[in-house]
């Protein structure tokens, strides 16, 4: 016989481990289908422990995705998590994105950008250019031609290609950049 089961929630199936003529057991643990409602999405962006001090709840965040690339999506961060994962030093922080047209889905990859205050204008330096020396960093900077000085500093904000000096160096420094390493190792 065919039973009509009903879902208690309005939504769309994500997940189906059922097939039509299967037979299904009152006792099986399995769960046979998700249904989600989708009109809302969750963002989980994995933020670098070191930025956390700087994300709030409330916070406006920007997201764009791989799939859709030329749209930009407005939401803000709802949660953030109580840990840092011990292998990639990330925290989870949730937001929720509106999702009137369903053109997001789950696990979808996703970039984010967080607004933490204003812009203001910041020293950097070259990801290269800095030494790192457990949780000491350094930069090599020019004191007169072909003469160089082991400089400590404080780092900020990190990008992918460049990093945020807090202290040690000055506007109009020359520093070394993709030998600063070279550097390093012939002094030690």
């Amino acid at each position: 016989p065919l039973i009509m089961v009903r879902s208690p929630i309005a939504g769309a199936i994500i997940s189906r481990k059922l097939g039509p003529g299967q037979f299904v057991r009152a006792d099986s643990g399995e769960q046979l289908l998700s249904i989600s409602d989708l009109s809302t999405m969750w963002l989980k962006a994995l933020v670098p422990e070191s930025d956390i001090p700087l994300v709030r709840i409330g916070q406006d965040i920007e997201v764009r995705l791989t799939a859709i690339p030329n749209r930009v999506y407005k939401a803000r961060i709802a949660a953030i998590g109580a840990a840092s994962d011990a292998q990639t030093h990330r925290v989870a922080v949730r937001s929720e994105i509106a999702n009137p047209e369903r053109l997001l889905r789950p696990e979808m990859f996703a970039s984010f950008a967080i607004s933490v205050g204003e812009d203001a204008p910041a020293l950097s330096v070259p990801m290269a250019a800095i030494i790192r020396e457990g949780p000491e960093t350094f930069v090599w900077r020019q004191r007169e031609k072909l003469t160089f000085e082991r400089r400590r500093v404080r780092i900020g904000v990190e990008l992918p290609d460049r990093a945020q000096i807090l202290e040690g160096l000055a506007e109009g420094d020359t520093i070394a950049g993709r030998g600063a390493i070279f550097i390093d190792n012939e002094v030690k």
